[in-house]
């Protein structure tokens, strides 16, 4: 008896645990097909919301080689869309199709051919990469979020981040991107910087849509970082924050005028700032052409070009430029002494120079014994050893570096730190016939 009683508790239990469950309410309200209907229709609404359109951070190629490009999107009925982007023209816009689709998620697909968008992940182009390549980048997005404030998405091929923000209604697409073309040109006029915060100083460098952190490692080695960035009517804003001292900087305000040079202002709470900054003396003598004249050579070294002089007079020859400078052919890359020759009839000729940066204004110079045929010719047959015994022909010479101008030279005096008697002025200007000037 007592076992039949077990039985019929045990059965009751399970009945009643039956019942519970089939009050319990689902996870999901609808279908997964309703769902994903559901999901669609409020991205489709979203993207219509704006009736301006979008500013989309467009980043092409999975490596952000290219940086970040404005494109301007604005979607209308129909599930057309029309496209604007810097690259394409301040007036150029395409008018196209695109689709909202259900794969792992919602996705935005711009499927029929639309010139502005497409000229992004169009192989065949020949810009990016070059033909067969092109920019390497999306035409399908994963939709990661979408409000009336901001969409997020993911590019299918690249993974890479991108956002979208509505437009203004009072902004006009052409003056927009006008606006935009316009700081990218003045951007041009910073490939260096500097980030200044207290006794923080780290050298960065901008090259198109790339910013690159210098900053020393415990061995004292360079170790870069590299910040891609879309170009904004004010500055810059990056992919991702920039990380430098505890500094977390997302974008960068450029200030033209503030003090007495140019500045770089964060755009959200930070302390330090990037100023402009400047190569040293030693690194503008390397990266420029610099001109010799006789009176800017010291009484001793004055003496040294008188001995050529004559020979040169003799033969009916006469020095019609000498600078410093680079040459780079099948033998590789050469800082020289460059000069042309009335009688060489090939152009410039070098004798090529071994130079060692010793700190920001010293440096070290020795003749290499390398120089083209012509360049031999000159100096073993019209004493041409004798323009480079100032340099360190057989010696080499240590020099201290003075300028005009730091920030930009237009003559660098070299005074040898060993002799006084040996010293010699060079310009950025070019100079005609140095043996008569």
């Amino acid at each position: 008896m007592k076992q039949i009683f077990r039985y019929i508790t045990i059965i009751a239990l399970a009945l009643s645990a039956l019942s519970c469950v089939s009050k319990i309410d689902p996870i999901f309200d609808g279908s997964a097909d309703e769902r994903v209907n559901q999901q669609i229709a409020h991205v489709e609404e979203v993207l219509m919301s704006s009736p301006n359109g979008w500013i989309v951070e467009y980043y092409p190629a999975s490596d952000l080689y290219f940086g970040g490009f404005n494109m301007l999107l604005k979607f209308t009925e129909g599930r057309t869309v029309t496209a604007a982007s810097e690259l394409s023209g301040v007036q150029t816009t395409a008018t196209s199709k695109y689709s909202l689709i259900h794969s792992a998620g919602c996705v935005l697909s711009f499927d029929t051919h639309n010139e502005v968008i497409h000229l992004f992940s169009d192989p065949e182009s020949s810009v990016g990469y070059g033909a067969g390549y092109g920019y390497e980048g999306d035409f399908e997005f994963v939709v990661l979020e979408a409000s009336e404030d901001v969409i997020r998405l993911r590019g299918r091929k690249t993974g890479n981040f991108m956002t979208m923000t509505p437009v203004s209604e009072s902004i006009k697409w052409d003056e927009y991107l006008r606006a935009v073309r316009a700081k990218a040109d003045e951007l041009r006029e910073y490939t260096r910087l500097k980030y200044v915060c207290d006794d923080l100083e780290v050298e960065a460098r901008i090259s198109e849509r790339m910013l690159t952190l210098m900053e020393k490692d415990e061995e004292g080695k360079y170790v870069n970082s590299y910040y891609p960035f879309v170009i904004t009517s004010q500055g810059m804003k990056f992919y991702t924050p920039i990380k430098v001292g505890n500094d977390s900087i997302e974008g960068l305000v450029l200030i033209p005028q503030m003090g007495d040079e140019a500045a770089f202002i964060p755009t959200n709470d930070s302390e330090g700032i990037f100023r402009p900054s400047y190569p040293s003396l030693s690194e503008y003598v390397m990266d420029k052409s610099w001109w010799f004249s006789y009176s800017d050579l010291s009484p001793k070294n004055q003496k040294l070009w008188d001995e050529v002089r004559v020979l040169l007079d003799a033969a009916g020859d006469e020095l019609v430029h000498c600078h410093f400078g680079n040459v780079v052919n099948i033998l590789g890359e050469f800082f020289a002494f460059k000069f042309l020759c009335k009688n060489a009839g090939n152009g410039y000729s070098y004798l090529a120079l071994d130079l060692t940066i010793l700190s920001e204004t010293m440096l070290s110079l020795q003749f290499s014994e390398q120089g083209d045929w012509s360049g031999k010719e000159y100096y073993e047959n019209f004493k041409f050893n004798a323009l480079l015994t100032p340099l360190g022909n057989d010696v080499k010479k240590t020099f201290n570096l003075t300028a005009d101008d730091i920030k930009d030279p237009q003559w660098i005096k070299f005074q040898d730190v060993n002799d006084p008697d040996n010293w010699f002025k060079v310009s950025r200007s070019m100079i005609y016939y140095p043996m008569e000037n």
